[in-house]
């Protein structure tokens, strides 16, 4: 019956989620007086949806009332990760009304996460002291609670190679009509497609003007169309800040031939402006001079332009150096008859033509002297240089220094332009190479067609596609008789299922689960039960044995726990309304299923527990002997030292809760001790 009940408030849930729920404020409110109790070790958090449950919310189980409303039976607040325990209370039989559980009846959990009330699936642990429909004063142990499915589907496009799929969609609903086709949409760019209507990443091409050769100093390996932009390599000084500066140089030596800085300013002596640190001439001397302007005086200057009465020594013309053969003493205006040097040369150090010797000028500096690396086989040579400096340092070794290139020379230190690069030359070809500049015979033939192995027509040989990519591949059973036949798969994928006729209905003894036609055979109805003859709680009705049979209805246990204290214990199966009374040797008398019990002197007892329900009436009987040397009976009469608590986990508690359950220790002068389940109060 436990099943069917189960299985019963399973084909009512919409009846039971639409009720608006209503929780009590204490359980002292709903205390009937009699309870179960639900002991929850959860294995993980509750979530909704996705997201955990936060602490707080409350968890509860429910009955079904007379009016087939859902009431509360208890409750707990949520505390994740913790052990959590709380009673379900049963019915009170004083009562015409159903106000809790009853026997055998199926805990319906809820949980309110704020104020909304949501319906649950529990997992239970059933063995020894656990089972997981309600039982007066038995135990529940739940292991997993999960909150049913609260998402709706969301209708739409589903298939990701259409324009109109939705990615949140999770349910089909055939709004997808227009293919995808990714190209470039960029109508200025070489590659444009206008059959496109998706944007493809970084796939457009455009004209990029530059130059094209490769042996040029210029080349621009990025462009597609030649400018007429290709210049020659042109060697010298590029940087203008330097003396040797060459504008129309595109690449400097190495060692640089840059080496004298410019200090640009007036170079003209007779200029008001002269600057003698200056060796370039930017064009701004002042030549606006006073002096002599007439030439019959030695104080003559070409360069006055303005004359302020200083012509005073009439010029005697001669030569006027005494270095020469040709000295005129009394000439004061040289007139250029001096030819022969005595002892004469070039006697500047900055010239190659420098005669340390000579003491006259004689005009023959010519070749201005550039200090370097004048040996062609070092690194450091200088093309420019005409005087060794010793800066020659690095034998040179020519090769190709380009690393990328397919004859790098590990060991080449200066680049010979000797470099090559395999690949393919032919500007036709579909593999063609912009940086290959020798051709390894690696030239592939342009091959159109479908290049997309999404779609039925691709061609695993071509390697450009021609737009010809039209029907997607659609995977699915495509044998029109096939119970899962897909009239849009284009592919099979061998998945097709074949019809089978049988009983669809799991409720029935002759459900197939392979069927996918129901052909009306389902017949009988299962029931679970006890099938057993000689079992107590055997069902006639019963279709499916589910293991329930019991074969006694009560169990009665005892055990010594020290001196002349003993414990007595009776489970009670299958009898509902029952009353339990113990006989201990007349001495005492007990309606508690648990009895502990100190025998106060020596001698045999008959111990008698009856159980009854108005019906039937169960007894059973134990013989106890005491025999402890020195037990009197003045041992009743002993001093109470201490009492303690455990609560149903076993834990210590210094300070009990009041309305909680515990079993009750007390502890006596002469050594006893007795022990009861108490429904703890103040």
């Amino acid at each position: 019956m436990k099943k069917f009940l189960l299985s019963f408030c399973i084909l009512f849930s919409s009846f039971l989620h639409g009720q608006d729920l209503v929780w009590p404020e204490t359980l002292n409110s709903i205390n009937t007086g009699v309870n179960h109790t639900l002991l929850l070790e959860l294995s993980d958090e509750i979530y909704l949806n996705t997201t955990p449950v936060n602490e707080g919310a409350l968890l509860g189980v429910f009955y079904l009332n007379d009016l087939e409303e859902l009431q509360c039976g208890g409750f707990v607040n949520y505390i994740q990760g913790e052990t959590m325990s709380f009673p379900a209370y049963g019915d009170d039989s004083t009562t015409d009304e159903k106000d809790g559980f009853i026997a055998g009846e199926a805990f319906v959990w809820y949980i309110q996460i704020d104020g909304i009330d949501y319906p649950m699936t529990a997992v239970y642990t059933v063995g020894g002291l656990f089972i997981d429909v309600y039982q007066t004063n038995m135990m529940a142990m739940i292991t997993s609670l999960t909150i049913e499915n609260t998402e709706e589907e969301i209708e739409g496009c589903t298939d990701i190679n259409y324009i109109e799929f939705n990615i949140e969609s999770t349910l089909d609903d055939g709004s997808c009509e227009t293919l995808l086709v990714e190209g470039c949409v960029d109508t200025e760019a070489s590659n444009y497609n206008d059959l496109a209507n998706t944007e493809c990443a970084d796939c457009c091409e455009y004209i990029i003007m530059g130059c094209t050769d490769a042996t040029a100093f210029n080349y621009n390996p990025n462009a597609t169309e030649d400018d007429g932009s290709c210049t020659d390599e042109a060697i010298g000084c590029t940087d203008p800040d330097y003396v040797e500066y060459i504008p129309e140089a595109n690449t400097d030596t190495d060692p640089t031939s840059c080496i004298t800085v410019a200090v640009y300013g007036c170079t003209v002596v007779s200029a008001t402006n002269f600057n003698p640190e200056a060796n370039v001439n930017n064009g701004s001397c002042i030549l606006t001079l006073e002096g002599c302007m007439n030439d019959a005086y030695v104080e003559y200057n070409p360069d006055v332009t303005v004359d302020d009465g200083s012509c005073e020594v009439v010029v005697i013309a001669g030569c006027t150096d005494p270095n020469y053969t040709e000295y005129f003493p009394p000439a004061n205006t040289d007139n250029g008859t001096c030819a022969t040097l005595v002892n004469g040369g070039c006697t500047d150090a900055n010239y190659i033509e420098y005669n340390a010797e000579a003491t006259n000028d004689n005009g023959t500096c010519v070749t201005l002297v550039v200090e370097g690396c004048i040996d062609a086989d070092y690194l450091e040579y200088n093309p420019n240089a005409n005087t060794d400096d010793g800066s020659c340092t690095s034998v040179s070794f020519s090769g190709c220094t380009d690393p990328l290139a397919d004859n790098y020379n590990l060991l080449a230190n200066l680049d010979d332009g000797s470099c090559e690069f395999l690949g393919c030359t032919d500007l036709t070809a579909y593999n063609y190479s912009e940086i290959a500049n020798v051709d390894d015979g690696s030239c592939e033939a342009v091959l159109e067609g479908c290049t997309n192995p999404n779609y039925l027509e691709y061609n695993d040989q071509a390697n450009t596609n021609d737009g010809s990519c039209l029907s997607i591949l659609v995977y699915g059973c495509t044998e029109i008789t096939a119970f899962n036949y897909n009239v849009l798969a284009n592919v099979d994928d061998g998945s097709c299922i074949a019809n089978i006729g049988g009983c669809m209905d799991d409720l029935y003894l002759e459900y197939n689960p392979q069927a996918t036609f129901d052909d009306n055979s389902c017949a009988t109805l299962i029931l679970p039960g006890c099938t057993d003859l000689e079992a107590v709680n055997y069902n006639q009705l019963a279709t499916i044995d589910d293991g329930s049979c019991e074969y006694t209805l009560i169990i009665v246990s005892y055990s010594n726990i020290g001196g002349a204290t003993y414990e007595f214990d009776v489970d009670v199966l299958l009898i509902e309304n029952y009353t339990v009374l113990w006989n201990i040797g007349g001495l005492s008398y007990s309606n508690e299923d648990f009895v502990l019990y100190t025998f106060p002197v020596n001698g045999e007892y008959l111990v008698t527990v009856s159980v009854t329900n108005g019906e039937m009436s169960l007894v059973e009987e134990i013989l106890i002997v005491i025999n402890i040397p020195g037990l009197g009976i003045q041992e009743v009469k002993d001093e109470l030292l201490r009492t303690t608590y455990v609560d149903l986990l076993g834990r210590n508690c210094a300070k009990p809760i009041i309305g909680g359950f515990y079993v009750r220790s007390n502890y006596y002068n002469s050594g006893k001790v007795s022990r009861a389940k108490v429904y703890y109060t103040k």
